[in-house]
């Protein structure tokens, strides 16, 4: 059977005529985007609403992994409310700091909020994950290449600042695991091929930017050619490094193998959020569009997916 790409967008009906079976080992997938993972939020805050965790492999990059973590935290707004209370500040986020030795973005105040105001709650979290593999992505700076951390570990507030390092805005790459790593956007920005390298042939992929929407930035490889062995030759690398393994992650979405299921949620334009200095107005209007997208494939889904409450659900509801 040939494999399916299954689109969940605004006004998309795609998923309402989309055959389904039952469905069994599933994979979740979100993507990073700085502030722009407040859409994202709004997705698992629906599942969460809705008591759906179908998911056995759980893989954030970026903000996706802080978005998993609490939704893997069983916490629902609590996505949201770093985002909208945490990000928008000046100790975790400061133009005048933005070329200091330490960069802008103070990721050590950020996780030391989801250990104190915003506590994530790693009790439920562990109860969760007993039975299930919940991973952040990094990129290793010194031997590049992606990792994949599992947040099922007493070090998971190294491995989720490792997985949000951004290059430039997080000028300290975190050392961890004999090994310097920066932002997983870098190596698997959406790293749907590496739920499928590990067996899965249903894959939920949640996304913070249209279909096609990545820039081309080819042209830089003409402007590097006289910084060679600079600092802006280095960053020059990581942006087209990016935007390759963003192709290479669209193109295996949207081509997905034989027998295998990409269910696609992504907003149908460019979010008003930002990766970064997003008002609260954009923030509360992306959020509730993800709000939408996640109760709309929520309601595709529910009488095919191995979820428990889904089923009891739609029993009562006969």
């Amino acid at each position: 059977m040939r494999g399916q790409h299954i689109s969940y967008c605004k006004n998309n009906i795609e998923p309402l005529y989309f055959k389904k079976n039952n469905i069994t080992d599933i994979a979740l997938v979100t993507e990073g985007g700085g502030q722009r993972g407040i859409f994202t939020a709004g997705v698992l805050d629906a599942f969460l609403e809705n008591e759906f965790n179908p998911f056995s492999l759980l893989i954030g990059t970026s903000a996706g992994s802080l978005n998993i973590a609490s939704y893997i935290c069983q916490q629902r707004k609590h996505a949201y409310r770093v985002i909208t209370e945490i990000t928008t500040t000046r100790e975790f986020f400061s133009y005048s700091k933005l070329f200091t030795a330490r960069g802008g973005m103070n990721l050590d105040w950020l996780i030391e909020q989801t250990q104190t105001k915003l506590k994530l709650d790693w009790h439920t979290g562990r109860k969760n994950m007993i039975n299930r593999t919940v991973l952040a992505t990094a990129s290793g700076l010194d031997h590049n290449q992606a990792g994949f951390f599992d947040l099922n570990a007493n070090d998971w507030d190294q491995k989720l600042k490792a997985s949000c390092a951004i290059p430039l805005l997080n000028r300290q790459p975190i050392y961890s695991d004999e090994h310097y790593w920066v932002d997983g956007g870098l190596h698997a920005p959406i790293p749907a091929k590496e739920a499928y390298d590990r067996g899965y042939k249903n894959i939920v992929v949640i996304r913070t930017n249209p279909i096609g929407l990545n820039a081309n930035h080819q042209w830089l490889k003409t402007l590097k050619r006289g910084l060679t062995h600079t600092k802006a030759a280095a960053f020059i690398d990581m942006l087209l490094l990016h935007e390759q393994k963003y192709n290479e992650s669209e193109n295996f979405i949207n081509n997905p193998p034989d027998d295998v299921n990409i269910y696609e949620i992504y907003p149908h334009k460019a979010l008003e959020s930002k990766l970064i200095g997003s008002d609260i107005n954009a923030l509360n209007h992306d959020y509730e569009l993800g709000h939408q997208m996640g109760l709309y494939f929520l309601k595709t889904m529910n009488n095919y997916c191995p979820c428990t409450s889904c089923a009891q659900k739609e029993s009562a509801a006969i």
